[in-house]
């Protein structure tokens, strides 16, 4: 495993699911962790003490990222547990809507998924930009979907919200990799996490048949693409989008 010995990594969205999977990684890799999520208070103090039991060390914050000075706030707290230093963030937080016709999405429910998706997204890029630019190293982690690059039917505002991930991923990519700080994403596939078992049993169950894999991802597996890039490993990985998908989408 990579090591993040002595690095300190803010994961925006950590709770539950594929954050929580990426927050137990980093840990184990040797960061400093702080847990950042919209409510879920016990799920945050639960996997802090988790983290700290297994000799890590931990910490957690209360962060909507919709509102621009929670992120900055959790920016700051995460500088704070690092003594100064934030290394990583991972901008994981995210919602999706039903399975709907794009023709009967209401703009509220669409401008929600905006919001949280993109522009918290896009809050927490720029809040961390500043001090990872004026120490010269940041290592910066969104997470995109699958459907960023193969949109599907009736997921029309979250594709299109992931989408724009993966194109301000780049776009930031190639403006601040020069001066030490990388930003790339993750395009997870069909994933066991709380919004997948929400979803309607019969397509679940054709789905995981039609990939590749025959199965859907344990979080676990997942996360490995984030540390990856948040180690040393990935120190020529630019604006890219690493697509552990179980084959649905081949490059």
């Amino acid at each position: 495993m990579a090591s993040l010995a002595g690095q300190t990594a803010l994961v925006i969205g950590g709770a539950i699911g594929i954050g929580r999977a990426v927050a137990e990684a980093l840990s184990r890799a040797g960061a400093r962790v702080l847990v950042a999520d919209r409510a879920l208070a016990e799920e945050r103090r639960a996997l802090m003490l988790e983290l700290a039991g297994d000799g890590g060390i931990a910490d957690h914050c209360e962060c909507d990222v919709t509102r621009r000075e929670d992120v900055v706030a959790a920016v700051a707290r995460g500088i704070e547990l690092g003594e100064g230093q934030l290394h990583i963030l991972v901008n994981n937080a995210g919602i999706g809507l039903p399975m709907t016709d794009f023709i009967d999405i209401s703009w509220p429910d669409w401008q929600r998924v905006m919001d949280v998706n993109l522009r918290g997204t896009a809050y927490g890029i720029q809040a961390v930009l500043p001090h990872m630019l004026d120490r010269g190293y940041g290592r910066i982690v969104n997470t995109a979907s699958q459907l960023a690059h193969k949109p599907a039917a009736q997921a029309a505002a979250y594709s299109a919200s992931k989408a724009g991930i993966v194109a301000l991923t780049t776009a930031v990519a190639v403006e601040v990799a020069s001066r030490g700080v990388l930003v790339n994403c993750v395009c997870p596939g069909p994933t066991d996490t709380a919004t997948w078992r929400k979803s309607e049993p019969e397509w679940a169950r054709n789905k995981a048949a039609s990939l590749p894999i025959g199965r859907i991802a344990h979080p676990d597996e997942i996360a490995g693409a984030y540390v990856f890039l948040a180690s040393e490993a990935g120190n020529f990985m630019v604006g890219q989008s690493i697509s552990p998908n179980g084959g649905d989408v081949s490059w």
